[in-house]
């Protein structure tokens, strides 16, 4: 799986929150939860969703990066746990 596949699944979540976002090289940059598309139950279904959708556990470690609070920091962090190579960056 590549990052783009990854960003992809993770638009699907928000698409079904009711949030109609494109894929582009900006939306990498986005700060979803300053962006207010997440509530605070929203951002526990989001992490649910994303440990079931990638077959993965998020390290509490992981969740408080700064890289973690954009969608592109969220696809690398997906991308280098499938790869077994994340580090607490």
């Amino acid at each position: 799986m590549d990052k783009r596949q990854i960003l992809e699944k993770i638009l699907d979540f928000f698409h079904q929150k009711g949030i109609e976002v494109k894929n582009s090289q900006e939306l990498e940059n986005v700060r979803y939860l300053e962006q207010g598309w997440l509530d605070s139950f929203d951002l526990i279904d989001f992490l649910m969703y994303l440990e079931q959708e990638f077959n993965i556990e998020l390290p509490p470690e992981v969740l408080q990066t700064d890289s973690f609070r954009t969608i592109g920091g969220v696809a690398e962090t997906i991308l280098k746990l499938l790869n077994g190579k994340c580090s607490d960056n």
